[in-house]
């Protein structure tokens, strides 16, 4: 699922009278965030912190799981704070995702993404089909993706359910996209769409 976040820059200036100066000097502290529009909550709360405990900042900073990395520019007067926030890749639970990395954070994300449930460690492969999984078109109609070593790839959609297997996992992908395209959504209403089948796949009706 590709979601375009946007890189926005603001700017909050706390200005602070330094005892080492004179009074004539003033030093600006500056906060910039990357990411902006993930997360309107950690906005508030960086403002506030950096406001109001700004010797504190980096404690605070440390302390959050959705803060991706940050780092500290100078100039003569002015001190940045640089502060990048994690992107969602799919969700875990309510205000809990996961990175790219499959590393688990908390975050009060503003958009939606579908969960995701797994069996054991993934391997580079997994993580690769299920970033070709999550860039499918139509993913706003994806509820849940579910990766098990017995029956391999299971997407739950808004209109049911697709069985897409382990193996031959770049064929039957193309042919969800191309199924999707035609008959979504409304030849598909409650079903099972199989495709765990050589040649062709199958649809079934949900029971009721």
């Amino acid at each position: 699922m590709k979601i375009k976040f946007h890189s926005f820059i603001f700017l909050l200036v706390a200005v602070l009278q330094s005892n080492q100066l004179n009074t004539k000097d003033k030093f600006s502290t500056v906060l910039y965030v990357q990411n902006e529009s993930i997360c309107s909550d950690c906005i508030l709360q960086l403002k506030n912190h950096f406001y109001k405990y700004p010797k504190n900042f980096e404690i605070f900073l440390s302390t959050k799981s959705w803060v991706r990395s940050y780092f500290i520019s100078s100039t003569h007067n002015l001190q940045t704070y640089h502060v990048i926030i994690k992107e969602p890749f799919v969700k875990k639970s309510e205000g809990i995702y996961f990175d790219t990395n499959l590393n688990l954070f908390h975050l009060p994300f503003n958009g939606k993404l579908p969960s995701f449930d797994f069996e054991d460690a993934l391997t580079k492969e997994d993580i690769a089909e299920l970033n070709q999984i999550l860039n499918l078109k139509l993913t706003q109609h994806l509820l849940h993706i579910a990766w098990t070593k017995m029956f391999g790839w299971e997407l739950t959609y808004n209109f049911g359910v697709v069985l897409i297997g382990k193996k031959n996992f770049i064929k039957k992908i193309s042919k969800l996209e191309k199924i999707l395209e035609e008959k979504c959504c409304d030849e598909l209403n409650r079903v099972i769409l199989d495709l765990r089948y050589d040649k062709g796949y199958v649809i079934k009706k949900l029971d009721v």
